[in-house]
């Protein structure tokens, strides 16, 4: 029995090991490939580990390229989009999870109805929306950060969210404070979101990084080169380079890391969260 145990013990942790390296290795081989020299890189047979380190690739990306700026524009935009969804997305799941009013059930079948359409879909109609915005010039709000931000800042996802973790929050708080004088948005404001704060992270992680990587959308508004964000920065890196790849998986390394930086430090919160959720669906 003790000499099964051993054997499954193993077993486990070879799995472990390698269910690890197939979602870490990708960005060890990135970061990797960022020290390389480009001779190196296409060299046969690879190597992962660089026999010099080229720390000089990280200083070329910013000195030669639109990189910094496009770093500014992403953390401007991503930043700003969180705030929003964050505070809105919590109003409205407030609203149904806390409050009685007509439609209610039709109304929050609507809002799941949106994460059900493919994002790609709504780029014409956003498109169409942004450039014929009245009072905002011939160009409305394209080549803008209203335009980058605004018409995806609130999704449906960050609602039906936070208003599964609402209903895990016992109401009798919210006759008690009723009863002690607060109104409706002093019960959101004071008790619930200090005791949603595992939810809260979580939405901000993911409307982060769902900004920080967005490529489709942000390339559909910027037109110059001072709106580019990170993503469109490194895709247009490639052909100002002629595909140099220690330069691109430096400026990728270079974009993981403010994710990473998040993450980390949310990562508490961020597991709260999701248990949170649960017990929510449950009731």
């Amino acid at each position: 029995m003790q000499k099964r145990k051993k054997i499954n013990l193993i077993i486990t942790y070879v799995l472990a090991i390698f269910v690890l390296m197939i979602f870490v290795g990708p960005y060890l081989w990135m970061v990797a490939t960022a020290l390389k020299s480009q001779g190196e890189v296409m060299a046969w047979p690879p190597t992962i580990i660089p026999t010099e380190f080229h720390f000089q690739n990280f200083v070329d990306i910013w000195q030669n390229s639109v990189l910094p700026r496009a770093f500014f524009n992403s953390v401007i935009v991503a930043t700003i989009a969180t705030v929003i969804n964050v505070f809105f997305a919590s109003l409205a799941a407030f609203a149904f999870a806390r409050l009685e009013f007509p439609w209610k059930n039709s109304l929050f079948l609507a809002v799941l109805a949106t994460m059900m359409i493919p994002p790609g879909l709504m780029i014409v109609p956003l498109f169409s929306l942004i450039r014929n915005i009245p009072f905002t010039g011939p160009s409305g709000w394209l080549d803008s950060y209203a335009g980058l931000i605004i018409p995806t800042a609130i999704t449906g996802f960050a609602i039906f969210l936070l208003k599964q973790y609402f209903m895990s929050i016992p109401k009798d708080l919210d006759d008690q404070a009723a009863i002690d004088g607060c109104s409706k948005f002093q019960i959101y404001w004071r008790i619930i979101l200090p005791l949603s704060r595992p939810a809260l992270a979580l939405v901000a992680i993911f409307t982060f990084l769902g900004n920080w990587n967005e490529y489709l959308w942000h390339l559909t508004v910027a037109r110059s080169a001072d709106m580019y964000t990170i993503q469109i920065a490194l895709a247009r890196f490639q052909t100002e380079h002629n595909i140099e790849w220690t330069l691109i998986m430096a400026g990728a390394t270079t974009a993981a890391v403010p994710m990473l930086i998040m993450y980390f430090a949310l990562q508490p919160l961020f597991e709260k969260g999701l248990g949170g959720i649960g017990t929510g669906m449950k009731d």
